[in-house]
């Protein structure tokens, strides 16, 4: 139990000084207080936290955060891979990039300071600061809540009494239209099914399959990447031809992710993104198709799509120069995009044994292919995310009158909450089919000529 001690200072001046012991009997104590209220509030704190199995040791605040934050991650064993490594850049001293944001960094702002010196006015004005640097609120809150989460640890350690991140008001998340935070209400990110074909058709093979599934099956990127020849379940082929298909499915075992640029298989996102996903007819049947043209499809293990590379076109021996003699370098997806889909395919080196990185697919393949579509006057929105795929699959199984607890299941959502949340207005339009029903029970059932007025003439 903790007690309090008056004391003298050599000047005269009268202090109070709390003493407690640890669970393991050592003793602890924290002098310097004025009053003895002062002192008596402490040492309620530390007979709180040792309620609660918390020590606290005023000696261990003067740990550096720089020191805690890498105890912390060194012992967050339960980490997967990836947010190991997204958790070790974010702690990690800025060597890169302007220097306005290099200087509101997590090591730059709060690296050298002892534990106890850390306040919460100083995380506000941080989080502020990163707010006010045109930083998303999602990235704002992700480095908050890492910054909260060392600070945590030192409250568990005994380096802290409390935790000065807590309380630090946020952000608020918004969606790209100013709406609901979560919700995907952008048009730009759905397309319909005649725009879908439109980039699979600008797209080479056998990145044009990619492309398909994406839009139809709805995985994420990093699924894509992860899926192998056997992930791949066709219906066989029955003879009767007026026998109803039946769907094919996408198991989702794994995904990857890139460890030092290195791309990497990984268990999938949550529990609930393990999943098997059926497929349409016309979906079995490209991927039939693709399979009988894949170098391991007879592999199970074999990667589904390969990882690849451009080949270097051959010089022309031309330059292409403005008005004034300029010369004009183009961007490197205008260049691509230039191609048509048969000479981007002679393009590309591919090797089947190796795992596709999607930033290299995004960059070489996808981007091209979205400029060359709108070429062919497709329609699409010029800065088309990969990602928009998803969501356009999302609401055609919407206008297919699939219930939102399927497509919780298809889409790999742990909660179907979270379905119903991301795609709240995609639900909220589709009325069609019960504003009919209902509209049809109040229609005549009898022949209209042989209705009898309610109201009657006089």
């Amino acid at each position: 139990m903790a007690h309090v001690q008056k004391r003298t200072t050599q000047a005269g001046a009268v202090r109070y000084v709390v003493k407690w012991r640890t669970p393991d009997g050592k003793g602890r104590s924290k002098g310097g207080f004025a009053t003895k209220k002062a002192a008596e509030d402490y040492a309620t704190t530390v007979e709180y936290n040792a309620n609660r199995g918390t020590t606290f040791d005023p000696k261990a605040g003067g740990f550096a955060f720089r020191q805690a934050a890498g105890e912390w991650l060194a012992s967050r064993h339960d980490l997967k891979p990836r947010t190991h490594v997204e958790y070790a850049n974010l702690l990690r001293p800025k060597a890169t990039g302007p220097l306005a944001i290099r200087a509101l960094s997590i090591d730059a702002t709060f690296g050298g300071y002892p534990l106890n010196a850390i306040t919460r006015k100083q995380i506000s004005e941080w989080v502020r600061a990163l707010t006010a640097a045109g930083k998303k609120p999602s990235t704002v809150r992700h480095a908050y809540f890492v910054v909260r989460m060392v600070l945590a640890q030192a409250v568990v350690d005994g380096r802290l009494t409390t935790n000065p991140a807590d309380y630090v008001k946020l952000p608020s998340e918004r969606s790209a239209a100013g709406g609901t935070p979560g919700v995907v209400d952008d048009p730009d990110m759905f397309l319909t099914a005649e725009q879908v074909s439109a980039l699979v058709d600008s797209t080479p093979w056998p990145f044009n399959m990619l492309v398909h599934l994406a839009a139809w099956s709805g995985l994420r990127a990093g699924e894509l990447a992860g899926l192998q020849v056997g992930d791949v379940e066709l219906p066989a082929v029955v003879m009767n031809p007026n026998a109803r298909p039946k769907p094919g499915t996408l198991r989702v075992e794994r995904t990857v992710i890139a460890i030092d640029g290195k791309p990497t298989y990984d268990t999938p996102k949550t529990k609930g993104s393990r999943r098997r996903v059926p497929l349409t007819p016309v979906t079995v049947a490209v991927l039939r198709d693709y399979l009988a043209a894949h170098p391991n499809g007879d592999e199970p293990t074999a990667p589904l799509f390969p990882a690849m590379r451009l080949v270097a076109a051959k010089p022309t021996g031309l330059r292409a120069t403005d008005a004034s003699g300029t010369r004009i370098i183009p961007k490197a997806e205008d260049t691509l995009a230039a191609l048509s889909v048969d000479e981007a395919e002679a393009r590309l080196a591919l090797d089947w044994d190796a795992v596709l990185r999607h930033p290299t697919f995004y960059k070489a393949i996808y981007r091209p292919a979205v400029l060359r579509a709108n070429r062919l006057d497709a329609a699409l929105p010029p800065a088309l995310k990969f990602h928009a795929l998803r969501h356009t699959y999302a609401s055609l199984c919407v206008a297919a009158g699939i219930p939102p607890l399927e497509l919780a299941r298809f889409m790999g959502h742990a909660k179907v909450t979270t379905t119903l949340s991301v795609y709240a207005h995609l639900f909220e339009d589709d009325h069609s089919d019960a504003m009919a029903a209902l509209g049809a029970m109040g229609q005549p059932v009898v022949d209209p000529g042989n209705v009898v007025p309610l109201r009657r003439g006089g």
